[in-house]
């Protein structure tokens, strides 16, 4: 059980790092795209800003609900990081999970990237995600200047 824990945690911070090396940021910061093959293909990007606003594309995960929460926010943040942003910037969620119910359990590790932070939020149960092993997808809608 340890050995696949740790198995785990190291698969979480190669794809962190793998995540971070295959990001690019295109058209003077408005775009960024995350997988840019995969993103040119199906013609969207992992971020677009408009404005004072920035649009995160659902970020997704597999596995157990546990490791599909701490996928999404690490990602998400790590994207929010190539525009010097962080979670506090964030002022609407949208989460679509497979089992809601897990997607509950698992609150702790979204409080964990959130802290304090109270974005407006929509959680949703869906029969299916994109791909079929998918059980969770994020998208959240980010300030970039605080107008607070």
């Amino acid at each position: 059980m340890k050995n696949i824990l740790l198995l785990l945690i190291a698969a979480g911070i190669g794809f962190a790092c793998n995540a971070q090396a295959q990001g690019q940021k295109l058209q003077n910061g408005k775009v960024f795209h995350l997988h840019p093959k995969g993103e040119q293909e199906w013609n969207y990007a992992q971020a677009y800003r408009s404005s004072n606003l920035l649009y995160l594309s659902g970020t997704v995960g597999k596995g157990t609900m546990d490791n599909a929460m701490e996928r999404v926010y690490k990602t998400i943040e790590l994207t929010l990081k190539q525009y010097g942003l962080d979670l506090t910037h964030v002022v609407k969620e949208n989460l679509y999970a497979t089992d809601i119910e897990a997607a509950k359990k698992s609150q702790p590790i979204r409080r964990k990237y959130y802290g304090t932070h109270t974005p407006a939020a929509t959680w949703v149960q869906v029969a299916r995600l994109f791909e079929e092993d998918t059980i969770l997808e994020v998208e959240v809608i980010v300030e970039i200047e605080k107008t607070e």
